[in-house]
């Protein structure tokens, strides 16, 4: 559903493209939603653009979008309708990689609407989102996923995987994946919390903690350690592409589900045009273990830092750790149960 509505933008830029009409040019996309929405194209800088039409009594402060270097954000009148603000946010940028991934954001964006009943809670979406966005833009470029992010990515989908396979309420698991927002635990509720540390099968280096709040259980009842451990193929295992769609099949029921999963890919930085990229690495799942964090488990907490220190990295060894071993069913049935009595 959703890769077909970037389908169906992408359709509207080229065919706006191909007019070719001077000036700025608008057509409305084919949704149900609370905001008239549009793909726009600017000829002849050839600049693809999506906007949104709503009540002009709606307020909206977009000052925050102001030095964008790619994108560029206005509000003006509607000329087509009486009494409406027109929202614009405009791709500066011809590159077709950046134009292909302006596309699948502008579909996160209208999928993340489309069921909001009222003008305003849409308006106050679009902008939340597009704070997102203006720092992939800025920041990464649109780059690939390096090797290294490409398996930690992996590591925390296959543990999102068997969360999305207990009695949790989909949405709410989606909610506790924080390693998109580079939180200092991967998956964290009010009460628990998981860290995901996927590692090379021939690798004798330990696991790499970053940051002293990784392993620091003082704000949850319950911190574990997942180490899912994997060997790198050429063939055989699973792709990541291959655990993206699994996901994407469980949560094709669930919109709002299905939407903030969505979104939290893009902040990833993980796109399907990277798919031939990311399918020439299979992952054989060669070990899996949990740990419970606490007491004499090897770590650096906030607490044990003097003054003045900060933004730690270490690593540890998990070979002195065997008591500290937990099954994955202890894990998931302490997550369904903190979960459940919500």
């Amino acid at each position: 559903m959703f890769m077909n509505r970037v389908d169906l933008i992408k359709k509207v830029f080229q065919e706006l493209e191909q007019e070719g009409t001077e000036g700025l040019v608008k057509r409305a996309i084919d949704i149900s939603s609370c905001l008239k929405t549009y793909c726009t194209f600017r000829f002849p800088e050839k600049y693809f653009g999506i906007a949104f039409s709503f009540h002009q009594n709606i307020k909206l402060d977009i000052s925050s979008f102001q030095d964008l270097s790619e994108l560029e954000v206005s509000l003006f009148s509607d000329a087509s309708f009486p009494e409406s603000k027109f929202l614009l946010i405009q791709l500066n940028n011809r590159e077709k990689r950046i134009n292909d991934i302006f596309a699948i954001i502008c579909a996160n964006v209208v999928n993340s609407i489309l069921e909001v009943a009222s003008e305003k809670e849409g308006v106050r979406i679009v902008i939340t989102q597009m704070r997102k966005w203006k720092d992939l833009f800025s920041k990464r470029k649109g780059n690939k996923l390096s090797l290294q992010e490409q398996q930690g990515l992996f590591g925390e989908l296959f543990f999102l995987r068997k969360l999305l396979l207990s009695t949790i309420d989909k949405g709410t698991i989606i909610s506790c994946w924080g390693g998109p927002y580079m939180a200092p635990k991967d998956f964290q509720s009010d009460k628990w919390a998981v860290e995901v540390k996927t590692t090379s099968a021939n690798s004798h280096s330990g696991i790499s903690i970053n940051g002293e709040l990784q392993l620091d259980e003082s704000e949850v009842e319950q911190l574990y350690l997942f180490n899912l451990v994997v060997d790198t193929l050429q063939q055989d295992g699973q792709t990541l592409p291959e655990l993206v769609a699994v996901i994407r099949q469980m949560l094709k029921s669930d919109l709002r589900a299905d939407s903030l999963f969505e979104s939290k890919l893009i902040l990833s930085g993980y796109f399907d045009l990277d798919e031939k990229y990311y399918n020439e690495r299979h992952y054989c799942i060669r070990k899996e273990l949990y740990f419970l964090v606490n007491d004499e488990f090897p770590r650096v907490k906030k607490n044990d830092l003097r003054i003045g220190v900060s933004e730690v990295r270490y690593n540890i060894s998990l070979n002195y750790s065997g008591e500290n071993l937990v099954t994955e069913d202890d894990v998931i049935k302490t997550i369904e149960s903190n979960e459940g009595n919500k």
